[in-house]
């Protein structure tokens, strides 16, 4: 939001003073413009759902989907931005085809904020892989990155909200923090997990534990 007030402020004040701003500023401005207003966006409707969460009025809309295709896909589809910051992405199914029942819009949701955190965090010259796995009853997708990583007084930290120095992190590299909290919040919802392992300096993995049928139908948490 300052950034946001500042830009408009700017604009506001050369305007008038009548000063020309030439064509690749003002395009700066407004990137820069819509960049935080999508980030703020993003906090504001995450925001809602936590609240939306905690208050049990959180409806998930279950369907069978087949999730090795659901993750590929949405892989693919972030696979030439996470290209374009010299990070290397690996997608690496175990399995060809897994029938779950999930809410197909929140399970990419929390794919998202997943692998957008995997490559804020890691530097140029890294390496992301996403694993998928049978576990029989379940179905583990596992986002591993070669990033800053987290220490082990951290972990028990980063999915609370009002107590992070993950966050503080997340801030710096362009992010909320709130988003791991809704990630765990929505794979708890599906009677699921998210389990972190990580290692200060040497990267991170977090992983998704899905059960292939946790309830039938749209229902209310």
């Amino acid at each position: 939001m300052n950034v946001i007030l500042s830009i408009e402020q700017l604009i506001t004040a050369l305007n008038k003073k009548d000063e020309h701003i030439n064509k690749e500023k003002l395009n700066n401005y407004m990137d820069a413009l819509r960049r935080n207003s999508k980030r703020l966006l993003k906090l504001i409707n995450d925001i809602i759902d936590t609240a939306k969460i905690e208050a049990g009025m959180y409806r998930l809309d279950i369907t069978n989907n087949d999730i090795i295709y659901l993750v590929e896909e949405l892989a693919l589809s972030m696979k030439d931005f996470i290209e374009s910051k010299g990070i290397e992405l690996i997608i690496d199914p175990e399995i060809e085809e897994k029938i779950i029942e999930c809410d197909i819009n929140d399970i990419e949701k929390c794919l998202i904020n997943l692998i957008g955190n995997a490559m804020k965090f890691t530097p140029e010259g890294g390496k992301i892989i996403i694993r998928i796995s049978d576990l029989n009853d379940k179905v583990k997708i596992s986002i591993i990155d070669s990033g800053i990583g987290i220490s082990e007084k951290d972990i028990n930290e980063i999915f609370n909200r009002f107590e992070q120095a993950y966050n503080k992190k997340s801030e710096e590299f362009g992010g909320s923090g709130i988003g791991l909290m809704l990630t765990k919040q929505i794979i708890e919802l599906h009677k699921g997990d998210l389990v972190v392992k990580s290692e200060l300096g040497k990267g991170s993995e977090f992983s998704i534990l899905l059960p292939l049928n946790p309830i039938s139908g749209t229902y209310l948490s």
